[in-house]
């Protein structure tokens, strides 16, 4: 690794990548930045917070934002690419959301949910991300409702033609009521050939956004969910914002800067080499430091490190629009993604998580961005900060990332 004065020549190469990224939101300063670069890395994304704060807003003003201000759907209250669904205490498996086989007429006929319809409305339409919002996601619990997409989200593969596929979410069968439900669910002929042939999968436009909020009412996320997802948390509230539109100032959303192509850690290591091994370097600092824990991770949150660092290169203006140093855009990126896939799992009584664990680790993440960053760039962390509140939180005896 180059020392600081080595760093400018370090990263400069990185203008002149092959695989150059459209970005059409603006400055790197935004506050839909990480929302962007969490959702092109992966189109899982949890958000967290109390109640109000805008959490299911936000994805209706991402979806939004993909059509022209101009256009119908920029102007209608709920875009066609935008679905909600409400999510009930009562699921305890699939049936509401993908759909169930009912024999009640005298004949298997095969129910389809919000989900499966929606996931056929994105496959109609694959130039445009389509946003499904699980509302209120832990009333039930996850792995139990959601088990199906849990485990296909985990099987996407990106091919040589850039296309990322997944396993079918419902397989193909040979039975009229399969033939039916996929007549029923889509009305274009290619889609439907295609659900025909090799059953209904994820479209690589689907993005599915849950909303979280803790208390007392709702179920905790295992480490199966939470390291299948990008995490944000949203506690913050500006009283005065809102007030002077009716619609987030976000810019044109589109393919190019919320669905991604790479969907694995060998899909952008040949090319970015040097920043993968920077984000690797600091990642191994932070695992060896989660030794012996149930919280150390593997390769999963290692793809999704590599690929929230990649993903936020492009994004090096400030709000001025002055070039931002490497160091400092790999810095930020490392921080927040340490935030959304680390620190999200960590949670304990103080037999599990100790003052040293949380100590060690804000040692080790503040050191890692500071050897990436002058002083005229620093990173105002936020894993350091949430650090320092799961460690107040556990004089009660117990912590957590969730507040």
């Amino acid at each position: 690794m180059p020392n600081r004065n080595d760093k400018e020549a370090f990263y400069k190469n990185f203008d002149n990548k092959k695989e150059k990224q459209s970005i059409a939101v603006g400055n790197s300063d935004s506050n839909y930045r990480p929302y962007i670069t969490a959702i092109k890395s992966k189109p899982f994304l949890l958000l967290a917070g109390i109640s109000g704060t805008g959490k299911s807003r936000i994805v209706r003003e991402l979806a939004r934002a993909c059509w022209e201000e101009d256009s119908d759907e920029y102007k209608v209250q709920k875009p066609k690419n935008f679905e909600m669904v409400q999510v009930k205490p009562n699921w305890h498996d699939s049936s509401e959301l993908i759909g169930y086989v009912s024999r009640v007429s005298g004949k298997a006929e095969f129910v389809a949910g919000d989900f499966l319809k929606f996931v056929a409305k994105a496959w109609e339409d694959q130039d445009t991300p389509y946003f499904l919002c699980l509302d209120e996601m832990n009333l039930a619990p996850v792995e139990q409702y959601f088990a199906e997409y849990l485990s296909v989200v985990e099987s996407r593969k990106c091919g040589e033609d850039g296309v990322v596929t997944t396993d079918p979410i419902l397989k193909k069968e040979d039975a009229e009521w399969y033939f039916n439900l996929t007549a029923a669910i889509t009305s274009d002929d290619k889609v439907r050939t295609r659900f025909n042939e090799d059953g209904i999968s994820i479209p690589q436009n689907l993005i599915v956004v849950g909303t979280v909020n803790m208390d007392e009412t709702t179920f905790s996320f295992s480490r199966k969910v939470l390291d299948r997802a990008m995490t944000i948390e949203m506690n913050d509230v500006d009283l005065h914002g809102g007030l002077t539109k009716r619609h987030e100032s976000i810019g044109k959303l589109g393919n190019a800067e919320l669905v991604g192509s790479a969907v694995e850690g060998v899909d952008v290591y040949d090319d970015y080499t040097d920043v993968c091994n920077t984000a690797l370097s600091y990642l191994q600092k932070v695992n060896d430091v989660l030794e012996g824990t149930p919280f150390k991770i593997a390769y999963r949150t290692r793809n999704e490190f590599l690929l929230y660092v990649v993903n936020n290169l492009p994004y090096n203006k400030d709000k001025d629009g002055n070039d931002l140093p490497q160091g400092y855009v790999i810095a930020r990126a490392l921080d927040e993604i340490t935030s959304m896939k680390i620190l999200s799992r960590i949670e304990g009584d103080d037999t599990k998580v100790k003052d040293s664990l949380l100590d060690a680790l804000s040692q080790t993440i503040t050191e890692g961005l500071n050897t990436l960053t002058d002083e005229d760039h620093l990173v105002k962390s936020v894993s350091v900060a949430k650090l320092e509140e799961m460690k107040n939180r556990l004089q009660s005896g117990y912590t957590s990332f969730w507040s």
